[in-house]
This record gives C-alpha cells, structure tokens and sequence, in this order.
C-alpha cells in the first residue's frame, strides 16, 4: 500500500515551541521606551505614600520575649516598691505617733507651769494687800505720835512703838512675795504691784517654759501625718500598677488590651516613683 509523503513542516530539535517573529508584531524587539515609560521607572509616583509604621510601644509588646522580660522587671520592681512604701509609711505613722505624745506631754507641762505662776502672782497679791494694811497703820501711828509729841510724849512713845511693830511685821512679809521685788508703799498708800507685768517676767525667766513655747512638736506630729497619708496614696498607686501589669501579662490573645494595660501599669510605676522621690525630699 502506497504512501503519500508527508508535506507538513517538521519541527527542529531544540526549539520546541518557538513563536513565530510575525506573531511579535511589527515592531522590532530593540525598540526604545517611551519617554512615559522611562519617567515612570525612573520616577515613581511619589503620591503613593508608604503604609504607616507600628508605634514603638506596639512593636515592643507585640515581640513576646521582650515584653515579658520588661513585664517581669516592672512588677518586680513595683512588688518591691510597694514594700518600702509601705516600710516608710509606717515608719511616718510611728513618728507622727510620738511626736503627737510629746507634744501632748509638753502641752500639759507647759500649762501646768503657767498655772503655777499665775498662782505666784495671786499669792503676792494677797501677800500685797496685807502688806498695805500694815503699812498703812504704821504710818498712821506714827503721824499721831508725831503730833502728840510735844504734849503728851508718853502717849507719843505708845505709838511709836505700835508703829515700829507694825512696819517691823509689814517688812516681815517682804520675803514671801515671789514674783517681785522691792515691794513698798508709795506716797499715796497703795503698794504698786502690776499683775500682768510681774506674769510676763515671771515666763521670761522660766527657762523650760520659754523651751516648751519653742518647742515644735506639734507641727513635727501633724507634718508626720501628712507624710503618712501621701505614702498610703502612693502605695495605692504603686497597688494600682501592679493590678494593670498583671492583667497585661496573663492577657495572651488581645492584642490591645494588652498594650493599654501595659502602658497604663507602667505609667502608673513611673508616676507613683516620681510621688515618692517628692515626699521624702523636696517635701
């Protein structure tokens, strides 16, 4: 059986599937770009901005090794803050404690001197007014006996010597007066004794009293409270914190929560430390 001979094209080896040049087109293939073209490769367009990059505090929260590093430093730190707070705190309290004592102690001593020497003073005036009383007599006596002198001496010695008694025992009572001294009567019969003035000289002259009005006990006591009071507020922060960074540790799969209450906590750290460092030195 006869054959006809194939008249379709065979292939060469080695260039399987080769397009034909026509189907590339007219156009030669070391044709140049355009001008379009090259600015476009050459210069992209610049309105096309980059996407925005990840604030720092989420990059670092988001790497899992370093946030819990930082996480564990943070409430170590705090734990153990949180105690000397409190060891300070209580050390206030205990301060506060005695110098409200002492200054309750120096209170009464103080009063308890000034009411002594109020009692001085009432004591020379009772003092005072027996003194005029015989002192006043005495000059009487004698003023009679001078004039009953020339006519009828005896009686003028008589009363002489009723004055001299009586001035002998007015003299006898200077000795107790306590708060003043030079105690005499004037011209016109009265005694001058200043109550107020021999009380101001009288505290002047106390030395434990003058200390005791010095003292500044109270205001120690009530600037004690105040830091006692401060460092409670800030251990309840430095508490506060350690509340937010424990929930940022356990917190595994939201991603948020976990940032706010790591930053919130560390916030919080950085704020109760700042509370501290003012109450025990600048304050």
């Amino acid at each position: 059986m006869l054959h006809g001979r194939d008249t379709r094209p065979k292939r060469a080896e080695g260039h399987k599937n080769v397009v034909p040049r026509a189907a590339l087109g007219a156009a030669p293939l070391t044709a140049p770009l355009s001008s379009a073209a090259v600015d476009s490769v050459t210069f992209p367009d610049e309105t096309i901005s980059p996407p925005p990059r990840e604030s720092r505090l989420a990059t670092v929260v988001r790497e899992s090794g370093r946030s819990a590093l930082m996480l564990a430093l943070l409430i170590g730190y705090a734990s153990i803050f949180s105690a000397v707070i409190a060891w300070q705190a209580s050390l206030a309290s205990i301060d506060a404690s005695r110098y409200q004592s002492l200054a309750v102690q120096q209170q009464a001593r103080r009063e308890q001197i000034e009411r002594e020497l109020e009692a001085i003073v009432d004591q020379d005036r009772r003092f005072v007014a027996q003194f005029q009383e015989h002192a006043l007599a005495a000059r009487a006596l004698q003023s009679q006996a001078d004039a009953l002198r020339a006519s009828d001496p005896d009686a003028a010695d008589l009363l002489d010597l009723d004055a001299h008694s009586r001035l002998a025992m007015a003299r006898a009572m200077q000795p107790f007066f306590m708060g003043a001294s030079g105690i005499a009567l004037d011209e016109s019969g009265i005694v001058p004794y200043d109550s107020a003035y021999v009380l101001r000289n009288l505290s002047e002259g106390d030395a434990e009293l003058r200390e005791l009005r010095t003292s500044n006990s109270a205001q120690l006591a009530d600037r004690a409270d105040e830091k006692t009071v401060e460092l409670v507020a800030v251990g309840a922060l430095v508490v506060a914190s350690l509340f937010f960074l424990t929930i940022a540790q356990v917190s595994r799969t939201r991603q948020r929560l976990r940032s706010f209450f790591f930053a919130t906590g560390g916030l919080l750290v950085l704020a109760g430390t700042l509370m501290f460092v003012f109450v025990e030195i600048v304050a």
